[in-house]
Parts: C-alpha cells; sequence; structure tokens
C-alpha cells in the first residue's frame, strides 16, 4: 500500500500535499471570477457603505453603534459563502463531471487530501478577503475593531470557527454534489437562506421576530453574525453561537469524509 494513504505525516507525504495544494491554488488563480466574487464585491459594499455619512452615525435605534460596524460582520460571512458554498463544491463537480476524480481515484491520493487541499485553498481566499475588508474598514472608514488582547482573541476564535463552520459546509456540499447542475441545485436552495440569517440583507434584530431569531441561532451564519457582532464590539459572545459553529464544523466535516465518492 503507497505510503501516501499509511504511516504518519512524514516529510514526503508534507511535500506531496504541499504539491497538490499549489497546483489547486493554479487551478483556482485561472478562473479569477471566483476570487473576485470572495474579495471583490464585499471589498466594493465596504466602500459603498462606508463612504455614505449616515451608515457610519452611531445609533440608538442599532445600540449606540453605526449601521455599518453592524454591517461588516455580515460581509465577513458573505465572503465565507462565497467562498465555501459557491466555489469549493462547484471545482469538484467539475472535477467529478471531467472525470479527473476517476483519475485521481487510481492515484495515492486519498480523498481526504484532495478534501484538505480545496479546504486549504478556501482558507487562503478567505484569509485573503476577510483582512482585505477589515482593513479597507478600519484604516478607511473607521470602523472599530477590539481594543484588548482578550478582545481581539475572542473576535479571532469567532472568525476562526465561523470559517471552520461555512467551509465545512461547502465540503459537505462537495461530497453530495454528484453533478455540476446538481450542485448548482444545492447551492441555490442554501445559498440565499444562509446570506439571509448572515444579516446582509437587513439586520436581524431589526425584524424583531422571535421565530426568525430561533432559527438564526441554530444555523452557521447567524451563529456565526451573533459570535463576530459580539466580539467585534468587545464583548464576548457567550457558549451557544461558538458550540453552534463548532457542531457544524465538526459535523459537516465528518459528514464530507464519509459521503465523498470519487465517482
Amino acid at each position: 500500500m503507497s505510503a501516501l494513504r499509511v504511516g504518519g505525516f512524514t516529510p514526503r507525504r508534507r511535500r506531496a500535499f504541499g504539491r497538490l495544494v499549489a497546483t489547486e491554488v493554479r487551478l483556482a488563480l485561472r478562473h479569477p471570477i471566483g476570487v473576485f466574487a470572495a474579495a471583490g464585491i464585499p471589498l466594493v459594499l465596504v466602500v459603498i457603505f462606508g463612504s455614505i455619512p449616515a451608515t457610519t452615525r452611531p445609533e440608538k435605534a442599532l445600540g449606540g453603534i453605526s449601521f455599518f460596524t453592524l454591517y461588516v460582520p455580515s460581509l465577513l460571512l458573505f465572503v465565507l459563502i462565497a467562498v465555501g458554498l459557491a466555489g469549493l463544491p462547484q471545482q469538484l463537480a467539475a472535477y467529478r463531471h471531467q472525470g479527473v476524480l476517476r483519475r485521481m481515484s487510481t492515484t495515492p491520493v486519498a480523498p481526504s487530501w484532495l478534501l484538505a487541499a480545496h479546504l486549504s485553498v478556501g482558507l487562503i481566499l478567505a484569509a485573503i478577503s476577510i483582512t482585505v475588508v477589515l482593513a479597507v474598514g478600519a484604516l478607511g472608514f473607521g470602523l472599530t475593531l477590539p481594543g484588548t488582547v482578550g478582545g481581539c482573541l475572542v473576535a479571532f476564535v469567532s472568525l476562526l470557527l465561523t470559517v471552520a463552520a461555512t467551509l465545512a459546509l461547502g465540503l459537505c456540499a462537495a461530497a453530495l454534489g454528484r453533478s455540476p447542475q446538481g450542485v448548482t441545485a444545492f447551492q441555490s436552495l442554501l445559498f440565499y437562506p444562509l446570506v439571509f440569517f448572515s444579516g446582509l440583507y437587513v439586520p436581524i434584530q431589526e425584524l424583531h421576530s422571535s421565530l426568525i431569531s430561533t432559527i438564526a441561532k441554530v444555523l452557521p451564519t447567524g451563529a456565526g453574525f451573533n459570535a463576530l457582532h459580539a466580539s467585534f464590539l468587545g464583548r464576548f459572545p457567550g457558549l451557544e453561537p461558538l458550540l453552534v459553529l463548532a457542531g457544524w464544523a465538526v459535523g459537516c466535516s465528518v459528514a464530507a469524509a464519509r459521503l465523498f465518492r470519487w465517482e
């Protein structure tokens, strides 16, 4: 049996995995539409909303914060949804449709390696996009970031769990999709509800609906918004949204590994 399938993560295995990730990065850069959707659209929205004076003024109805501050966590979630749910599944569905996965099944590469490589590419895109959004918001439009070490740590953990949950959901969609058409249907079913509960269309707090608030708490984007919104304001979001995010990350990752098939 190949050394790629057994044994520890040896230097040879690390080099092989690194080459696999590098190949996937090059392929992703050949189709820059996904990169633009993940980074360009949120950046444009940051500039638009940050340039409107009314959005940067504190509002009593929003608890003393500005609409812009409330909106940035939703933009970060949009980045993660675009990367995880739009990018990852489509790429793997295209591989399956083109017979790439069938050919890869005859090589020593394990399914977990392929999923991990695509997850790594998603993490790279997400990290770049999030950094751009936060940097432009803070330097150009006065976005207030946590001012203490503890606040930064809580915000980092919240963001990390949100990234893990959304990208793991994308991997699960990729494992379930057997064709580009099937993946597109699955994306359409999930994309808009997840974006809605991220607060991108309208802040969930403004809807004053207990049912919508309850649903938002158990979805990865709703829990992600609650965690990011609280942590970016320097408050501890509580264990509930963090546990929900961790549950989605672990559950979807396990499901993706078990459901993935080469053909």
